[in-house]
């Protein structure tokens, strides 16, 4: 959730123009301040420690959203212990540069994310229940955004603080609209692909010599109890008097608010305005609204005299308002207002202003009868959601108190035991695919001892108890599984040697005096006849060859230059320079801005990738492996 975040919050601390609300703990509650969590650390940077439950929950942040055999790969979690290694030293030295984000900022920020509005209002419930279904305490998120306002501080200042000459530009401008002219031929891997088989020898010393290919993670498969609001009978149809208590309760949802619509003539006043300064504005507002009174138009007076030059010029329109989006001072006015009625001056920070409202739209409710089968449904869940919470403390008690067993628990609430296919602790397919019950499956108390897992809750409305029922240990897939595979990639590797030895030979004969083309054609190879491209512009050109075609010197007295391109599995290129055109590095101001944003933008990011990596060797960093 957090990066997500960070994306829709990247303006929030440049631009922070609202009055900044401090959230007391009421926001977040003060019990989360005291959990203390695991004591186990993954690793240690420098007075730093990263906590296996940090770790943890990165690798659960993340499934779902990678393939599960990833989250076993040992370089992948490497790299996951790696960020929260280089985040915790980057706001560690924020602090210590004494960069800070203040309580009233940070709940403001938390107030202002859409994942927790509700008709354009923070909504405390749906903030803590989407914290809940991301397994999350409100503790951790809050820390967790704190500590991202602190990084983008940082690397906004690194970022924003290169600087680039007039030649530096210019250089950058010859580089991108420099013209190469290329040939290149494919060598192919498909087409010098050996033709017999592999021996038996050479695949059984590749399947020994890379045993890290072949891995079978631990898996288990469990069985289930699934406990759920929304699978409760609350017994027969909602009652009338039910239904319209929840009409009465649920008055928001089925009420279409008032819309109003204004205009305004603002005459504006410095901050620091003089006695003098106001009389002559409120004289200046009041002339205004006595020509308005008395017969002149509105508009045309706002667009002649009106201050405002965001809403002048459309004769003083403010649009659509509602509360909270004007000054309130103006709200409580505009709301006061009548259809076609101007309002006496009224004082606001700006200045003094004239207001007119031109439009409302009455709020409006939808009858009882029409939302009748929507309350049916309100009034069924809420039964649901009653009778949940009434007995979920139940269901909870009795997966523990008779661990041996999930019988007891589905006699008691009648419900079917479920069983899950095989998973590891990256997850699996249905039931597996929570995160949650993937860690609870691997629990030593659950997987080795065999006893029932505690009641897990995968949503704000359901309870899962699991059992293990069977496990495989962590092995090797078996030789004849993966034969195939293996003589594939030996295939592979042989033809891609038998396709770079070719290439060597024909970039000699090449520089002999010999013909690119000429030589495709006649050993049955792709050829492309000659392109010309830039940097900014490569049609049709495999990047790799476009790559080399820009590293390969220049071509001199009018001989190419040859070079052998490496094109990963698909073999390898001969590639002909055969020309190098530099065009002027005078271009029109805009390119030059937009290269020199270009610029900028390489400077600061380079800026702050090396002050990372200072931090990272500055730091006597330790990692646990036993603890991954």
């Amino acid at each position: 959730m957090l990066s997500t975040i960070r994306e829709k919050t990247q303006g929030i601390f440049a631009t922070f123009i609202l009055v900044l609300v401090v959230v007391p703990f009421a926001l977040w509650g003060i019990n989360s301040y005291f959990d203390t969590g695991s004591k186990i650390n993954v690793a240690k940077a420098g007075d730093i420690d990263i906590s296996q439950v940090k770790y943890r929950r990165e690798l659960d942040r993340l499934r779902g959203r990678v393939e599960p055999a990833t989250l076993d790969n040992p370089q992948f979690k490497q790299r996951i212990l790696d960020s929260l290694i280089d985040r915790a030293l980057l706001v560690h030295d924020a602090e210590v540069q004494g960069y800070r984000l203040s309580n009233a900022r940070l709940a403001q920020t938390i107030r202002e994310l859409p994942y927790f509005q509700r008709d354009g209002h923070f909504d405390s419930a749906l903030y803590e229940g989407t914290l809940r279904r991301e397994g999350m305490n409100v503790h951790e998120f809050e820390s967790g955004v704190r500590e991202e306002g602190l990084v983008m501080q940082v690397q906004a200042g690194l970022s924003e603080s290169g600087f680039v000459t007039r030649t530096d530009v210019a250089a950058l401008i010859r580089l991108l609209s420099q013209e190469r002219e290329v040939a290149y031929a494919v060598i192919s891997t498909d087409a010098v692909m050996p033709k017999g088989s592999v021996s038996e020898k050479e695949i059984e010393q590749y399947y020994s010599s890379h045993t890290e290919l072949f891995q079978i993670p631990e898996q288990v498969r469990v069985e289930y109890l699934r406990f759920s609001a929304g699978d409760l009978n609350t017994g027969g149809q909602p009652t009338e008097e039910e239904l319209k208590k929840a009409y009465a309760e649920e008055a928001a949802r089925y009420v279409i608010p008032e819309k109003r619509r204004a205009s305004h003539i603002l005459i504006s006043l410095p901050a620091q305005a003089t006695d003098e300064q106001a009389k002559a504005a409120l004289t200046k507002i009041q002339d205004i609204a006595k020509q308005a009174r008395t017969g002149a138009d509105f508009g045309a007076l706002a667009k002649k005299y009106s201050m405002d030059s965001a809403t002048s010029p459309g004769g003083g329109d403010l649009g659509e308002i509602r509360r909270g989006a004007i000054p309130k001072e103006l709200e409580a006015t505009a709301f006061a207002l009548k259809p076609g009625e101007i309002s006496q001056p009224v004082r606001s920070t700006y200045g003094y202003h004239l207001i007119k409202l031109t439009a409302l739209t009455p709020e409006k409710r939808k009858p009882f009868a029409d939302v009748r089968k929507e309350l049916m449904d309100v009034v069924r869940k809420r039964k649901g959601e009653e009778k949940f919470f009434e007995l979920s403390e139940k269901f909870r008690n009795l997966v523990y108190e008779q661990p041996d067993s999930l019988v007891p628990a589905s006699k008691a609430f009648g419900l079917p035991i479920q069983k899950s296919d095989w998973f590891t602790r990256a997850g699996g397919p249905g039931i597996a695919a929570n995160p949650k019950v993937a860690q609870a499956a691997f629990e030593p108390d659950v997987l080795a001892q065999i006893r029932n897992s505690d009641a897990i809750e995968v949503s704000s409305d359901t309870l899962v108890a699991i059992r293990v029922t069977d496990k495989q240990p962590a092995g090797r897939k078996p030789l004849a599984e993966v034969r195939a595979q293996i003589e594939q990639v030996l295939k592979q590797e042989q033809a891609k040697q038998v396709a770079g030895k070719l290439g060597e030979a024909w970039v000699r004969e090449l520089q002999a005096g010999g013909s690119l083309e000429a030589l495709a054609k006649k050993r049955g190879f792709k050829y492309q006849s000659p392109k010309v491209f830039t940097r900014q512009t490569l049609p049709g050109v495999e990047s790799r060859i476009a790559e080399a075609a820009f590293r390969t010197a220049r071509p001199e007295g009018g001989k190419p230059v040859y070079d052998l391109v490496d094109l990963g599995p698909q073999g390898y290129a001969v590639l002909a320079l055969l020309r190098v055109r530099d065009t002027s590095d005078k271009a029109e101001s805009s390119v030059q801005e937009k290269a020199r944003s270009l610029l900028l933008k390489r400077r600061g990011t380079d800026y702050y990738a090396n002050y990372r990596a200072g931090l990272r060797q500055k730091a006597n960093i330790k990692i646990y492996a036993d603890q991954l």
